[in-house]
């Protein structure tokens, strides 16, 4: 059994369908890639998988136990999480307060809840910034921030929205490290990436979607050489550093 399992996955607004009759696997220990140009599905998948949206049809599966239709607080507490491609920390609170936001989703007692948020923040370096308001913060620090308030949930498989939209490429890097390392604890992970070294550099199997349907799926060099891929990005600005 897998850790993951989605099956003809849809969502349709009105006449649109944004995703069309999507199925994956994802096993412990991987790091899929979901790719497409924008407005192909991507984020509307990632909705679905943690609960924002119910799908139209379709069933996800998660370590044997339905999702679909579960609200987005129970699949937090069952282990699968997501971040944002918007980081909107609470401007005034503390880092290690947005942090503990999280951790409330595990504890309700404060004390247990700051030192849960502490911990996580040494997790991803950020420590020494636990007093700085969310409003003081740099876009990498916001970043790993975003990264933090999802590792609080204690997450078994984490979504990962365009983690490295509007990074340097040594920024880019930092972040890869930051993944790697995760990965290397024990989580497993579905990345949406706009940034391709990212996305190249991280992913066991990547999946392309456009118009809300699958067009490729394979390894890396696979997908990046598939004819499908290359007509689908055809206009798209996809960046490649």
């Amino acid at each position: 059994m897998s850790m993951l399992e989605v099956r003809n996955l849809t969502k349709r607004f009105g006449g649109l369908v944004a995703v069309n009759s999507l199925t994956f696997d994802v096993e412990q220990g991987d790091i899929l890639g979901l790719i497409g140009p924008n407005g192909s599905g991507k984020t509307t998948t990632f909705n679905m998988l943690s609960g924002a949206y119910k799908p139209t049809e379709g069933t996800i599966t998660y370590n044997g136990e339905r999702l679909d239709g579960l609200k987005a607080n129970k699949i937090c507490k069952k282990g699968l999480t997501r971040t944002f491609q918007v980081v909107q920390p609470f401007p005034d609170l503390t880092a290690v307060e947005n942090v503990m936001i999280g951790a409330f989703s595990q504890t309700g007692r404060g004390g247990e809840a700051r030192e849960r948020a502490m911990a996580v923040l040494k997790r991803v370096s950020m420590e020494k910034d636990a007093l700085k308001l969310g409003k003081e913060l740099t876009l990498l620090q916001l970043k790993r921030l975003e990264i933090a308030k999802a590792l609080a949930t204690e997450p078994k498989l984490l979504l990962l929205d365009e983690v490295a939209a509007g990074l340097t490429s040594t920024e880019i890097d930092d972040v890869l490290e930051l993944i790697n390392q995760l990965h290397s604890e024990g989580i497993t992970f579905i990345v949406i990436e706009h940034v391709l070294k990212v996305i190249v550099n991280l992913s066991h199997r990547i999946i392309v979607i456009d118009f809300g349907k699958e067009i490729s799926r394979g390894t890396p060099d696979e997908v990046m050489n598939d004819p499908a891929v290359h007509a689908a990005y055809l206009g798209e600005e996809a960046t490649i550093a």
